[in-house]
């Protein structure tokens, strides 16, 4: 049923929540241009932004292997690239069509990054011994280390040049802030004129920190972050067994429910055959117009307020989840939330909308303008005909009542229900057919 669909979706868009919290998922987001010839782009991750020439072509592994980007970057194999750039860590390319040269932005999440934790702060003697340090071994290359004083950090830098012929010469700038080391480089593999060391100074020149933590402060944070996801992890956990054991307990209670009503309808079919139901004392006949208006005012019910106090609750949980991580500073769970919460009330919404559209087309609503049921209510059972074929119904089987908007819904199913008008009823009859219904249906 549709209703139980939504709820199977919005079980499935939680767990993807959830892993999404679990996962940390953080995009980098690109500023707008402002006309200065830079693009400032946001790594989240990497607790900086980097102002970006224009014509500078970005590259990265969330790119597809066939966008054109890539041949626009001379790139002939971009899956190869892409498991180069996975295998040096790499977080973006930049293809620099001035120089057709490649400016490399590389993080490391090493034991050694972390342990060291922000060498930014070094003096040039510290900086250039812990550099030495992490070199490796590398035959017929010459090794030059020094330093580069960028105005949020100090960095060291290496220049490596083969002393084979055609060697590769390299050069790299990087630091370690935030238990994380960060590199930016580029070399002369591809194109040997392209390689011009003051283009990777003017790049790194552009470079921003969004945020310098203490050692104190990052694992404040990392506390935070997995208290954060235990919370949403725990309380996911317990909103689904708690949803399975409601479920469990609903089905049991229906399963009774149908158990029960067959054995009466079975009971009450014998004694009909056998002449001991009275057939006559028509208690009430109520007409009722199938036209555009019930229709609307019917799909309308059942799926925004047919559930509106379960609908309410979960709503009121799931802002509470959302709502807790929002103040405990995860942005992108803010921005998941809404997201899932949009696509939820889009489901709703178009299924209320097939809904109404298989029903106008069921009764032929739009040819016909309205078709006419009518209903005979006698002291056991009530009748309708006008609409499909002539059906017959004992009280026990209406599951559920609802009166809303001058209509009275008497459900027979979950998703189905037998719609009377009740204007159509005489006023000073009204509250006593409805009591009448009510009393018969229990």
């Amino acid at each position: 049923m549709i209703y139980a669909r939504a709820k199977r979706v919005g079980l499935v868009l939680s767990l993807l929540f959830v892993l999404g919290l679990i996962c940390n998922i953080q995009i980098p987001v690109s500023g707008a241009e402002d006309g200065s010839g830079y693009t400032t782009q946001n790594f989240p991750m990497q607790y900086l932004t980097i102002d970006v020439p224009d014509d500078y072509i970005r590259l990265d592994t969330s790119l597809k292997d066939a966008d054109p980007i890539w041949e626009q970057a001379e790139i002939p194999d971009a899956k190869n690239a892409k498991e180069e750039y996975e295998a040096r860590g790499v977080v973006a390319v930049y293809f620099v069509p001035d120089t057709h040269s490649y400016i490399y932005f590389v993080q490391k999440k090493t034991d050694e990054a972390l342990r060291a934790f922000d060498i930014s702060g070094y003096s040039d003697e510290d900086l250039i011994e812990y550099a030495k340090k992490i070199l490796p071994e590398i035959e017929n290359t010459e090794i030059t280390v020094g330093t580069y004083a960028h105005p949020d950090m100090n960095m060291y830098k290496i220049n490596l040049s083969e002393t084979i012929e055609d060697g590769i010469s390299e050069v790299t700038y990087g630091t370690i802030v935030n238990g994380m080391g960060i590199q930016f480089s580029m070399d002369d593999s591809r194109n040997k004129e392209g390689f011009k060391e003051e283009l990777l100074v003017d790049f790194i020149n552009h470079v921003k920190l969004t945020t310098k933590m203490t050692r104190e402060e990052y694992e404040a944070r990392v506390r935070k972050t997995w208290t954060t996801i235990g919370c949403f992890f725990g309380g996911g956990i317990l909103l689904m067994v708690i949803l399975y054991v409601i479920s469990k307990q609903q089905q049991k209670k229906k399963k009774r429910k149908i158990e029960d009503v067959s054995k009466k309808l079975y009971d009450f079919r014998t004694r009909k055959k056998d002449g001991k139901v009275d057939l006559s004392g028509i208690k009430y006949e109520v007409e009722t117009e199938y036209d555009a208006k019930l229709i609307e005012v019917y799909s309308t019910f059942n799926f925004w307020f047919k559930n509106i106090k379960k609908d309410i609750i979960m709503a009121l949980i799931y802002v509470g989840f959302v709502g807790y991580a929002t103040y405990l500073g995860s942005t992108f769970v803010l921005i998941v939330g809404i997201t899932v919460a949009f696509i939820l009330l889009y489901h709703r919404f178009s299924g209320k909308e097939k809904f109404q559209d298989n029903m106008m087309k069921r009764y032929e609503i739009k040819k016909k303008k309205s078709v006419t049921a009518v209903y005979r209510f006698y002291d056991e059972y009530f009748t309708l005909s006008g609409i499909d074929s002539i059906a017959e119904f004992i009280y026990p089987q209406v599951f559920r009542l609802a009166n809303y908007q001058g209509y009275l819904f008497l459900y027979v199913s979950d998703d189905n229900a037998l719609v009377i008008d009740v204007e159509k009823i005489p006023e000073e009859d009204r509250a006593e057919f409805i009591k009448y219904i009510y009393e018969k249906s229990r």
